[in-house]
Formats: C-alpha cells, structure tokens, sequence
C-alpha cells in the first residue's frame, strides 16, 4: 500500500485547480467564447470527394432512364408503359470507364467522355445516385490513387470563408473530406452550400467534386440542443445528490457534487485552452466522466464509512487518508487500463471518435486526480459541520460496500 497523505496535500491541489479554471475563463473571454461545432453554433458541414470524371450521360429519349449503383455495378433501367428494361455493367465486364461509356452509348444514351482508362471498381457514389438521366448531364467520376489531393489543398480551396474547418474523413488516398463551416447571418442551408461549393470547383473544378454527405443545423435547432445537453448535465447532478444523500450522508453528498463540478469545469477549461469543437461528442465525454469519477469517488468514500465502523473513536483525518491510500492502486490501475485502449483512437482515429478520445483521456486524469485529492478534502471540510462519524445510520448491519 502507498504511504501517501493526500490531505497533506490539499491547498496545492486546489491551487492547481483554481489556476487552472482560471486560465480557461480568460481563454474564454479573450478568444470569445467555445469553438463551437454546428451542434451548438449552427452551421453546415459537406463530405466530398475529389475524384476524376469519366464521362457524362445525358438523354433525350421518350421513356424514363435510371442510373443506379449497386455493389460497384452501374445499373441502368429504361421504364415505360410497357414495364422495366434493365442493363447492368458489371466490373468483370467493363473494368474500364471507356468501356461503360461505350456500352451506355449503344444504348441510344448520349456520351460525352472525358478519361477512359479510370477503373471501373473505383466509382464514386454521392448524392447523385440514383439519377433520372435528362437532357441535363450527369457526372460519373471514379476514385484513382493518382488523385495528389492533400488537406492544405482543401484549406487553401475554402481560405475564403471565415471559420471554415477541414478534415479528412474515409481512407488518405481516396481525397475524401469535410468541410465545416459556421452560418453568417440568416444563411439557409441553400447558400452555406453554394459557398462551399463555389469554393471547391473554383479550385479543383466543379467536374471533379463529388458531394457524399451533407448536413445542416440552423439555429434554433442548434440552440435547443445546447439547452438539452445542459438539462441532461443538469439531471445528473441533481440524481447524483439524491443518490448519496441517502446511500451516505449529506457531507459525502456535497463533497461528490462539488468534485463533480470541479471536474466538469476542468474539461471545459481543457477544451477551451486547446481551442478543441464543443460538440455534442463533447457532451457525451463529460457525461462519461462523470460517471467514471463518480464511480471512483463512492468507492473511496464506501471504504472510508467502513473503515470508520470499524475503527470507532479513531481519529477520522486518519481513516480519510488511509482509505484513499487504500483506493489508489486501484484507481490507477483502472484509469491506466481505460487509458491503454483510448489513446490509440485519439492518435490513429479522425473526426468525432478522435476529439472524444482526446477529451475523454483528460477527463479520466482529472476524474481520477479528483476523487483521490479534490473529494477527500472536501469531506473533511464539511466534516467539521455535518460529522461522518457521530451520526449513526438507520441499518448499519444491512449496509453493503462496493467491490474493491
């Protein structure tokens, strides 16, 4: 067992956590607030592809025309009164895009071809499928590895708009990214698209984008999340006061809330420093610390009503430290375990996944500095005015403690 007095500690640790929250509320007034995502600012966001064309397809005949994709296989059905004519175009078939493209203008389809040595295992598939072909041209583009397209390509595309944020998304080689901007104004989902997009095909021309996925959120929505995600926040507190409360008593209660609290304001003033997107990701990581710090703290205070039971008249600034002391092994053990399987998403993972990695790995160092350091000493403050050891509980010979 380590010989450590935490409580020897405590005016340190709340320096530490004082100056620290500090720090993140004058990064917050300077820089002006959260970097908020389209969760919570309202905005829009467009996954693409840079992907060269192959060919277009226009048609001008009486009968409808459909362009499909199905498992890297271009489909095409002509329906009428008379019913369904359907043509597939396998990639056994037709490996190449010239292939497709002379197969499709045999067909009475008017082909206007642009590269006929693409693959055809590599076609792209986006908003566009499937297609009702008209007399207005469609686009069939196919991935190559040939495609030397780099994220400081896509920022320098979209250096125009102000706030305007680039990742990529989808394997490295494939040119696949997003690109995230906050709403100016009344903007509508109409023009936020039209300035992503003028901004891509000025650059890399509007033949060789290809849009996979597109989401918006307009302000009220964005502002109805952010009351929620506060109200859940909000909630859990107050179930967790309840909770111990009566599984403990009102110091132990305090003291949980008010580390909890501590911790919450740790993260944001993480995520504030570094400049990290408050999303809803970041939502989910504070409510999974919560849940993890909390869990840790009962433990702590679980064997500190034990060791009190069993030590009547000791001294309880003795039965605080022994208990953590007792605790800290497995605290950092299972902080280490939970550590060793999320810092290889926040290195090798991308997005969402890796900004919740990297919250979450704070949050678990702060969560576990909190109930061995933060929690204790709270408990001998409110000791002095609401005894942990004087009072006695209502079925002492029912109570249970949690596992070690």
């Amino acid at each position: 067992m380590i010989k450590l007095d935490v409580l020897k500690y405590k005016k340190l640790v709340f320096l530490f956590s004082v100056l620290f929250i500090v720090a993140g509320i004058v990064v917050f007034i300077v820089a002006g607030g959260f970097n908020k995502g389209i969760d919570f600012g309202s905005g829009y966001s467009e996954t693409f592809q840079v992907a060269p064309l192959g060919f277009t397809v226009s048609y001008t005949g009486r009968r409808g025309a459909t362009l499909s994709v199905s498992d890297n296989t271009l489909v095409l059905q002509f329906r009428d009164a008379e019913g369904v004519e359907e043509h597939k175009f396998p990639v056994s078939e037709y490996p190449l895009s010239g292939d497709i493209a002379s197969a499709l203008s045999a067909l009475g389809l008017d082909v206007d071809v642009s590269n006929t040595g693409l693959e055809t295992q590599n076609l792209v598939t986006g908003f566009g499928y499937p297609s009702t072909l008209s007399s207005t041209p469609h686009r069939v583009n196919f991935s190559t590895l040939g495609v030397d397209v780099t994220i400081e390509d896509v920022r320098d595309a979209v250096d125009s708009i102000d706030g305007a944020k680039v990742q990529t998304v989808g394997e490295k080689n494939k040119a696949q990214f997003q690109v995230r901007i906050v709403l100016g104004g009344d903007e509508g989902q109409e023009e936020a698209e039209k300035r992503v997009d003028n901004a891509l095909s000025q650059y890399f021309g509007e033949e060789n984008v290809v849009v996979l996925q597109s989401n918006f959120v307009g302000p009220k929505f964005s502002s109805a999340l952010l009351k929620s995600s506060l109200l859940a926040v909000l909630i859990a507190f107050v179930l967790i006061l309840l909770y111990i409360s009566i599984r403990f008593r009102l110091s132990y209660a305090l003291s949980s809330i008010i580390a909890l609290i501590h911790d919450v304001l740790m993260m944001l003033s993480f995520v504030v420093i570094l400049r990290l997107e408050v999303s809803g990701t970041t939502i989910a990581a504070v409510l999974t610390i919560i849940g993890y710090s909390l869990n840790n703290t009962i433990v702590i205070f679980d064997r500190v009503r034990e060791n009190i039971k069993n030590n009547k008249g000791a001294d309880v600034y003795e039965m605080v430290s022994l208990s953590v002391r007792q605790s800290f092994t497995r605290t950092a053990i299972t902080t280490l375990t939970t550590l060793f399987a999320i810092v290889p998403l926040s290195i090798f993972g991308s997005g969402e996944i890796k900004l919740f990695a990297i919250n979450l790995i704070w949050g678990l160092v702060i969560g576990a500095y909190s109930s061995s350091f933060i929690a204790p000493s709270l408990v001998m403050f409110f000791h002095k005015f609401f005894p942990i050891d004087k009072i006695k509980e209502k079925k002492e010979e029912e109570e249970y403690s949690l596992v070690d």
